[in-house]
């Protein structure tokens, strides 16, 4: 396809959005355009979309690792759009002043197919009524400013300080927290509240600030961003939710950023751990001299139609013959070897503490979104593949024995899920399981609003008796809509039928969301629960 593929196939026209008035219209159909990647070199697309407009995409590139990045007419970086990307990974974002193309880059040779989905144009939005004044501070600054004041002081503070605010609230175990950002035009988005849902921020008057309070738990632990200017258009629902991607950054004042070595303030994220924030085994103290290795094997599935990455986590001094040796199964794993979740090293520290016995962990990829959703939640098929073929690799290759009741599967959301699942079809393989955030709302086509949620009918009809689990779910993992299903109400009910039902259960709550700084504690604590061991 020619390389003028761009200006020549993006139209825009305007369409009415029901809620801020006028707005666009997509463009008139998709398009895609494949280039041969060369290992280690670049292939530039070029773009030619009018500043402002909002533009969702897809990269396309197998199994071969590929970075996308937008940039000037120069071939400066302006932003990562994807890091390392395999398989059908989507992006969005709003085209700034002086963009010119987009740079793919790959780390192999093949095919990789560029999708531009839609292109909307951004007219001027309307911002949210305003909100009560929870903040003392933010009380304080309203009056301010109706005497004629200004925010110059406000926010020399807030750079001292940094931010989010934290006050007292007059409540024991309990503070307010105020979220903050300065000078957006349209509306901002805080992602990762402290709440079930996003939650757009409040412009204080007609000023620069922006804001959002919440009282919440002291022991609060979460990951945010902020998301300014966030398109809005006559989508679904859901196009509009994950809109807020196109914008989303760090938040610029806050101290404590998430992947600081990321290329852009677009690639990074925020922390917010409040003093009372529970303490989490491994993340902290200097790592041993010996540490684990890492090796890896492709794994092909017939049945399944793919190829997968699978790590394997081996502990220093590692010795197969061990009868104490832990088999961890982690679903999603390259997202558990990040600095947000890293379990490598996590097992590093605990292992040389003498706090765990030698664990071995096998960390299978996802491939993708899409595969994703297809194989956790529920797949016999990929439970066939996990069970007969990839545990039976490792343990060839490591001449590591299978036991049941060393063996743990884990994992987070639709991981949960499946790992629920795995030790309740196959207990002679998993005699334990982690279950961090399970999405148990999950449902087989066809059966929802058959009463009780799917997996906790599954453990009534049938609970084994020789497995113990470690559950866990978020305080903010509640339901966003009235009659919605949602992660805290769905693990709380299982939690209770598996008491009933006489299962070995450990089960926790903790003040967050659906979140990997939270799965990284619970990961350790769950580990520490069914395999820990006193300190020498």
């Amino acid at each position: 396809m020619s390389g003028k593929f761009l200006g020549a196939l993006l139209v825009l026209a305007a369409l009415t959005d029901p809620v801020h008035g006028e707005a666009m219209k997509p463009m008139v159909e998709p398009f895609a355009e494949t280039a041969q990647i060369v290992s280690g070199e670049s292939y530039r697309f070029p773009l030619s979309i009018a500043p402002g407009s909002y533009v969702i995409g897809h990269l396309d590139s197998g199994k071969i690792p590929v970075d996308l990045s937008l940039i000037s007419e120069t071939g400066a970086p302006i932003r990562r759009l994807l890091d390392a990307s395999t398989g059908n990974a989507g992006f969005q974002f709003v085209v700034p002043d002086g963009a010119a193309g987009m740079l793919a880059r790959g780390q192999e040779t093949g095919p990789v197919t560029l999708m531009i989905d839609r292109v909307l144009e951004q007219e001027a939005l309307t911002g949210m009524p305003p909100a009560p004044l929870l903040s003392p501070t933010m009380a304080t600054l309203s009056d301010h400013l109706a005497q004629g004041g200004t925010t110059g002081a406000f926010w020399q503070d807030r750079m001292r300080e940094g931010t989010p605010m934290i006050e007292p609230s007059g409540h024991e175990g309990h503070v307010i927290v105020t979220f903050l950002w300065r000078g957006a035009e349209k509306n901002v988005r805080l992602w990762g509240a402290p709440a079930s849902d996003h939650v757009w921020m409040t412009r204080l008057g007609d000023s620069d600030v922006w804001f959002a309070s919440f009282e919440v738990p002291d022991s609060l632990r979460l990951t945010y961003g902020i998301a300014p200017d966030v398109p809005q258009f006559a989508g679904t629902a859901r196009e509009n939710r994950v809109a807020l991607l196109a914008t989303l950054q760090a938040d610029p004042l806050n101290r404590y950023p998430i992947y600081p070595e990321a290329s852009d303030i677009w690639a990074q994220r925020s922390e917010l751990s409040l003093p009372n924030a529970p303490d989490q085994p491994g993340m902290t103290g200097v790592l041993p001299v010996a540490r684990g290795a890492i090796s890896s094997f492709d794994f092909t599935s017939e049945a399944l139609g793919n190829t997968r990455r699978v790590d394997v986590y081996t502990p220093a001094g590692f010795d197969p013959s061990d009868p104490e040796t832990v088999l961890l199964v982690l679903f999603d794993g390259p997202a558990y070897q990040t600095p947000r979740a890293p379990v490598p090293e996590i097992l590093d520290r605990l292992i040389a503490a003498g706090e765990l016995p030698p664990v071995v962990a096998v960390l299978i990829d996802p491939l993708d979104s899409e595969t994703r959703r297809r194989e956790l939640p529920l797949n016999p098929t990929f439970l066939a593949a996990v069970s007969d073929e990839i545990l039976p690799h490792v343990s060839r290759d490591l001449g590591l024995p299978l036991s049941p009741a060393r063996t743990v599967v884990a994992g987070s959301s639709y991981g949960g899920l499946a790992s629920a699942w795995f030790v309740h079809e196959r207990p002679e393989v998993f005699g334990n399981a982690i279950i961090l955030s399970g999405s148990f709302w999950w449902a087989p086509e066809g059966d929802a609003g058959q009463g009780a949620p799917y997996m906790s009918r599954l453990w009534m009809e049938d609970a084994p008796r020789d497995v113990r689990l470690w559950m866990s779910a978020g305080l903010y993992e509640a339901a966003r809509l009235p009659g919605e299903v949602s992660i805290l109400e769905t693990s709380r009910h299982l939690r209770d039928i598996l008491t009933m039902a006489g299962v070995d259960l450990s089960y926790r709550e903790y003040a967050g969301g659906h979140d990997y700084l939270i799965w990284r504690g619970a990961l350790a604590e769950g580990l520490l629960n069914l395999f820990g061991t006193a300190p020498p």
